[in-house]
């Protein structure tokens, strides 16, 4: 390098502005991109929110859909009255009992309309498990799952996942 280069250097402040601009210019973009991730996210993901609820009895090649819940229309559906007993149906919630594959086997579950969610409030398994898990909400995305009944709950979604 030469001399009158190294002395230009010198006399240099580092940031031209013009320089200062295009970092202002990056730095209110990434602002801005980080205020529609953090803040509007709630409102963008309200489309892959839960929509239904299925609840299914068996598992891997033998699980069929017993019954589903519509948050959108309130419209249960049973597909088999066997396994399934609506046992109260309100404004605010559905009370449901899941009958296993043996005699005396059942889950008690309680769909809250208003909340949106779905719980095992009791059950005569063993492990009680299905008791224990977490509530499915819209923010959750693990189904409950009882194996000694045989019963599986997840919710189904409108758009942006995979239909379970």
């Amino acid at each position: 390098m030469s001399v009158k280069k190294v002395d230009q250097v010198r006399r240099d402040k580092g940031f031209k502005p013009w320089d200062i601009a295009v970092y202002g210019v990056l730095a209110a973009l990434i602002l801005a991109l980080f205020c529609a991730f953090v803040f509007f996210a709630p409102a963008a993901s309200s489309g892959s929110s839960a929509n239904s609820i299925s609840i299914f009895a068996g598992f891997n090649s033998d699980q069929r859909q017993v019954f589903s819940y519509d948050f959108a229309t309130d419209t249960p559906v049973i597909y088999d009255g066997t396994r399934i007993t609506v046992n109260e149906n309100s404004a605010e919630c559905l009370l449901l009992t899941f009958h296993g594959e043996s005699e005396g086997e059942y889950n008690d579950i309680t769909i809250d309309k208003v909340n949106r969610t779905v719980d095992v409030t009791k059950a005569n398994c063993p492990a009680q498990n299905c008791v224990y898990s977490p509530v499915i909400s819209s923010g959750s995305s693990l189904p409950i799952i009882c194996t000694s009944h045989g019963m599986t709950i997840t919710k189904d979604y409108v758009s942006g996942s995979v239909i379970q």
